[in-house]
């Protein structure tokens, strides 16, 4: 099977949110000390997104779209600041067209469950930003504290081409391969397919 890879227009796009993350995490404790604006663009230019949206896990995606007010249980935070926000908006709002496009890339470039991808593609992109606009689903791609963030952040912005390309490629593998294993199974549409009699009808026609 074939599957059509990364665009030049999915690679800007990555880039973007990818620099406007670096530049809200600028003096964040972990982070180390601000990169010089050459470094923050090759590492921008990762070929994966840097921070995450807690794709994997589903009890809390679930609660999220449910809207069933448990953000206490599961965590969620509330949102930090308004260019926190603009950015899951505008994180979320690329991947939920990706996800219905190429979901072989979406979830290459953000290590997303194949469940995951079909929630997301299942709902309109109306309800996916109002269900996330008053709580926080971003975090850091990797723990600020592991040797690989911090060989991402020292070596992932390096003026030498090979050594950027292979600290990029570690953690872009080591995402891929590392993360939480979540069983596949289709996600039910309820809240936003078509009710069942219709579908028996439309069945029948």
């Amino acid at each position: 099977m074939e599957y059509e890879g990364l665009t030049q227009d999915d690679l800007a796009n990555v880039r973007a949110l990818n620099r406007r993350w670096l530049r809200l995490r600028e003096g964040d404790a972990g982070c180390g000390a601000p990169l010089a604006d050459k470094q923050l663009e090759r590492l921008a230019a990762a070929p994966f997104l840097l921070f995450s949206f807690q794709e994997q896990d589903e009890q809390l995606w679930q609660a999220v779209l449910r809207g069933d007010g448990q953000q206490d249980l599961l965590n969620m935070k509330a949102t930090a600041s308004a260019e926190l926000s603009a950015l899951q908006a505008a994180g979320l709002a690329f991947l939920w067209e990706l996800v219905r496009r190429n979901p072989y890339v979406a979830r290459l470039v953000s290590g997303a469950p194949l469940s995951w991808c079909e929630q997301l593609a299942s709902l309109t992109l109306v309800r996916v930003l109002e269900s996330t606009a008053h709580c926080s689903v971003v975090e850091s791609r990797f723990d600020d504290k592991s040797s690989l963030y911090r060989r991402l952040l020292r070596r992932g912005g390096s003026a030498r081409r090979e050594t950027r390309v292979f600290a990029q490629i570690g953690a872009l593998q080591a995402m891929l391969t590392s993360a939480t294993l979540v069983p596949y199974r289709r996600f039910p549409a309820a809240a936003c397919g078509m009710p069942q009699p219709a579908e028996r009808v439309a069945d029948k026609v």
